[in-house]
């Protein structure tokens, strides 16, 4: 651990170490761990932080306190393998912790999350489970906290689906015996509520199981009664405004909607006496998630171009920031958590090439301490950086993208990796991002693009593409691919598609369609059928969003289907999947696995046991990563890297 004054920022807190290109890579465990430090949080008095760090396949959340004269870490809770994962940890007080703990189980043959939550002194005394299944009936998720009512130590509001309907109630906790009384009675069609961070309930959301309609209600200051502000229907193209964060004391809410199609931030007044305010919206890309301090003060508004920004509405928090830019301008920073006086912060610094480094901000003394950074065998000098790109579409449409180049070489004929992005709704954003480290790291080039039918660039870029996931989303990524190579980019012979989940589903669909272009693909929790992912409903209460958001021309998506499609392959394909993975679930490749065998296709097929969609433990990604360089090395060769070496 190291402590520099802020005179001392530029040299000592973001140096580096550069090492000769030549250097042997990383070998795979350096990628495929698990942060070393993640979900950090300061007490509410500023004397201890705590965080959780890696251990192999287990995590176990740590305290350290800042006032002993040496810093001491104090293990709290450790996971266990194959049983539950700490997902988070937040201080309820200045001496207790609540923890969230992820699990999966198994009920007639099909997989599904849940959550238990415990609560442990910042010395590790006291662990308790505060919510017992004995008396919840059978909820799934137990760590839905709403409002952390500082102003009540001992309790805290949460939200439970005692009765499995899919309406929850709000209860409040109290942290140390886990014993609960009811704040909010279930209200369908609300499945989520929100508060006002001071303990009132005071928005909500929800759908029936009738329609697509999502429903927004409010309560006024002071009111029981819940009022309709607006009906929107799923995944429509709507000018109303959604509420996600209520103003405490005062009749107005914070509200996303649009401007000038682009997703704004609106301030409305719940009351209808005047119209609605615009806080923040950008020309180009959406406004993303509000910062909000614990108390429901507005800091700042998220918004991603080829990096990432943070519009500060905290004139104090501005000037913090900026301080710490100028430090580093490579790297992007932002305050994750703050003591109650404000006087201290947690700060998270991030590039593409370091996944996070975490600080202390001590701002009463003028120090940054230096927690620790998530992937500490990793030499950030020594890994390439993403380089925005844009090419255009056959449409002449123009797609943003970014360009990984292995360090010290030129964009120039080498072996390529393709590899769009899941969702597809979400985006490729400039960070670290561990297997397009790995691939960069043994001398591939990778090109990510954000299609049509990503996120973040609004309405009108998202529905052009909307229930065409192998239409107009997949020819964005295949313009990419031939734009690569008429560029000199890429090796035309030496290029592969890799994608995990939606991106899986793409890099399948390169192995039915362009034989031509790819020598091999990759698909990691793919989808390989569109007709059996509608029928996976499990994730929605209402099997008509599936529909709404996939499609339901049974031609189309036969024809969009892979598994349907398998006798047009003509390229080595791997598979990899873990069988407790229940976004997209294993039978998807079971059956492509199985297809391709009758078909004599070339290829492999790797399933993890009891991993999940995202392959969060060390072992599935060293075997993900074994696995995908073995494959590489037998279908576009060796990578290529500076000195021919």
């Amino acid at each position: 651990m190291q402590v520099c004054s802020a005179a001392t920022l530029l040299a000592a807190v973001f140096a580096v170490t550069a090492i000769p290109a030549t250097a042997a890579p990383p070998p795979i465990e350096a990628f495929a761990r698990m942060p070393q430090i993640r979900g950090v949080t300061i007490s509410p008095d500023g004397s201890r932080v705590a965080y959780i760090t890696s251990s192999g396949d287990l995590s176990v959340a740590v305290t350290l306190d800042l006032t002993a004269a040496e810093a001491k870490s104090t293990p709290l809770l450790r996971s266990e393998s194959g049983e539950y994962d700490i997902r988070w940890c937040n201080w309820a007080n200045d001496q207790r912790l609540l923890c969230g703990l992820w699990g999966m189980a198994e009920e007639s043959g099909r997989v599904y999350p849940f959550t238990r939550l415990v609560a442990v002194n910042a010395d590790g005394s006291k662990l308790k489970q505060l919510i017992q299944n004995a008396e919840t009936g059978r909820a799934q998720f137990h760590d839905h906290i709403l409002d952390w009512t500082p102003d009540e130590p001992d309790t805290v509001l949460i939200q439970l689906d005692d009765d499995v309907n899919g309406f929850p109630t709000v209860f409040e906790l109290n942290i140390n015996t886990g014993m609960r009384k009811t704040h909010t009675r279930e209200r369908a069609p609300i499945r989520s509520f929100t508060t006002d961070a001071k303990g009132n309930v005071r928005l909500g959301s929800g759908y029936s199981t009738t329609s697509t309609d999502v429903s927004y209600y409010a309560r006024l200051e002071n009111e029981r009664e819940w009022r309709l502000l607006s009906k929107i229907k799923a995944f429509s193209q709507t000018d109303a405004l959604r509420p996600i964060a209520a103003a405490p004391g005062k009749n107005i809410a914070y509200a996303t909607g649009d401007f000038e199609g682009r997703a704004a931030l609106w301030e409305m007044d719940l009351t209808d006496q005047r119209a609605p305010q615009l806080v923040f919206s950008h020309p180009l890309v959406d406004a993303d998630n509000p910062l909000l301090t614990p108390d429901g003060r507005l800091l700042g508004i998220w918004y991603e171009l080829d990096r990432p920004f943070v519009h500060y509405t905290d004139e104090k928090v501005r000037s913090l920031i900026q301080a710490i830019n100028k430090a580093e301008p490579s790297k992007f920073s932002h305050i994750t958590d703050s003591s109650r006086d404000e006087s201290k912060f947690i700060v998270r610094s991030y590039s593409d090439v370091d996944a996070s480094t975490y600080f202390v901000l001590d701002t009463t003394k003028g120090r940054l301490m230096r927690l620790g950074t998530q992937y500490p065998d990793l030499d950030p000098a020594s890994q390439g950086r993403m380089r925005s790109i844009a090419y255009k579409a056959a449409d002449g449409t123009e797609i943003p993208g970014y360009l990984t180049v292995p360090p010290g070489l030129r964009a120039e004929n080498l072996p390529l990796i393709v590899m769009p992005h899941g969702g597809p709704i979400a985006r490729d954003t400039w960070d670290f991002d561990f297997l397009r480290a790995f691939l960069v790291s043994r001398g591939y080039a990778v090109l990510q693009m954000n299609f049509r039918g990503s996120s973040g660039y609004g309405d009108n870029w998202y529905h052009a593409a909307h229930q065409d996931w192998g239409g107009l989303t997949y020819s964005d990524i295949t313009d990419g691919a031939r734009w690569a190579v008429s560029q000199g980019i890429a090796d035309p012979k030496r290029m592969c598609v890799v994608g995990w989940s939606f991106g899986g589903y793409a890099a399948l669909v390169g192995a039915v369609r362009n034989n031509d272009l790819y020598r091999c693909s990759v698909s990691i929790a793919g989808v390989a059928d569109l007709n059996q992912l509608l029928s996976e409903t499990r994730f929605f209460s209402n099997w008509r969003f599936a529909r709404e958001q996939i499609g339901v021309d049974k031609e189309k998506l036969r024809a969009d289907s892979p598994l349907r499609q398998v006798d047009k392959i003509a390229m080595p394909v791997l598979l990899v999947h873990g069988d407790k993975d229940y976004q997209v679930e294993v039978d998807h490749t079971r059956r492509m696995d199985a297809a391709l065998k009758r078909a004599n296709k070339p290829h492999r097929a790797v399933y993890l046991k009891d991993a999940t969609h995202q392959l969060d433990r060390q072992s599935d990604r060293v075997t993900l990563l074994t696995e995908i360089e073995k494959f590489l090395l037998e279908n576009l060769g060796p990578g290529t890297v500076a000195n021919g070496s």
